[in-house]
């Protein structure tokens, strides 16, 4: 029997070619259908006009990581991720779509108050934590869990600084990401910046995230889209507690001038942003009218949007 059988039959989802450490984003599944009707190229485009602006300084990255076509292999990946909008009516799909696309948006910004189009348009920017390469405060490496890699890591590659729409970071992540997708966690462990030439596979970091990973202590057993699913845009407070709770929530709404409280409150303004696109904004609290400013009505409409997330 030709290797070519032998592929087909087996419906595994490796390369054919040989290279078991390839994504393989020519999947046989067909989880993206789920983008049909919510959000096109044209879309993708539109909401993210800086994608790629600022890319991996690794010589062999892909300049275009972040692109719908990546985006849609990226869910096609795994099975696993076909419960992404899958639940729900029509608004709550809209809603999880908009939620995860925020979290995508903040991760990567490249955008300030003043910037070009609206801080909410800069969604994308960043392939790589900025600064992380070189800096020993950012290798995000811990020697007692079970994720480790063949070498301990050095400033720079192997880190686990963030990479992709999700900035996958630490080792446990890397290793439990890997572990599910290639059944080795040394893939990439000892490869993090694989993320950063395959487009799919960023992607598909950020889909394992959102649909799978339940660790996080601050919203115990629940994944980003099970909190979605149970209680709407009520829920999107729980999802930035299991992105970045330990930093950002389980605090009191911090002022506007400080670097969390201003994070905090652009990961909601993100979330209006992709709302608004999507049509669902009116599921949103009534955003107040003019530039934000730190005062009791604004102060009240952030902490309404970010329930279960800031006390």
């Amino acid at each position: 029997m030709n290797s070519a059988i032998i592929c087909l039959l087996s419906f595994l989802l490796v390369s054919c070619s040989g290279n078991d450490n390839s994504s393989n984003s020519n999947s046989l599944l067909e989880n993206s259908n789920v983008l049909d009707g919510y959000l096109s190229e044209a879309d993708f485009n539109e909401l993210f006009p800086h994608a790629n602006e600022r890319p991996s300084s690794i010589s062999d990255a892909d300049r275009i990581l972040y692109s719908y076509n990546n985006m849609s292999e990226g869910l096609d990946l795994r099975e696993a991720f076909s419960i992404f909008m899958s639940e729900g009516d029509d608004t709550l799909k809209r809603l999880e779509l908009a939620a995860i696309l925020a979290n995508w948006a903040q991760e990567t910004t490249g955008g300030w108050d003043a910037a070009p189009g609206g801080y909410t348009s800069w969604g994308l920017c960043f392939q790589e934590e900025d600064g992380a390469r070189s800096s020993s405060d950012h290798c995000y490496f811990d020697p007692n869990n079970k994720f480790q890699p063949t070498k301990k890591p050095e400033i720079g590659a192997p880190c686990f600084f963030g990479r992709g729409p999700i900035q996958l970071s630490h080792n446990a992540n890397y290793g439990a990401f890997s572990e599910f997708l290639y059944e080795d966690m040394l893939v990439l462990l000892d490869n993090p910046d694989q993320i950063l030439r395959d487009g799919a596979l960023a992607f598909a970091s950020g889909y394992w995230f959102w649909t799978t990973y339940s660790g996080s202590p601050n919203v115990p057993n629940k994944t980003c889209h099970e909190v979605m699913v149970e209680v709407g845009a009520q829920g999107f407070g729980k999802v930035i507690n299991i992105v970045n709770g330990g930093i950002e929530c389980n605090v009191e709404l911090r002022p506007l001038s400080n670097l969390y409280g201003k994070k905090i409150r652009n990961r909601a303004d993100h979330f209006h942003y992709f709302a608004t696109y999507l049509g669902v904004e009116s599921e949103l609290p009534l955003r107040p009218e003019g530039v934000r400013e730190d005062n009791q009505i604004w102060n009240d409409y952030y902490r309404a949007v970010l329930v279960g997330c800031i006390q």
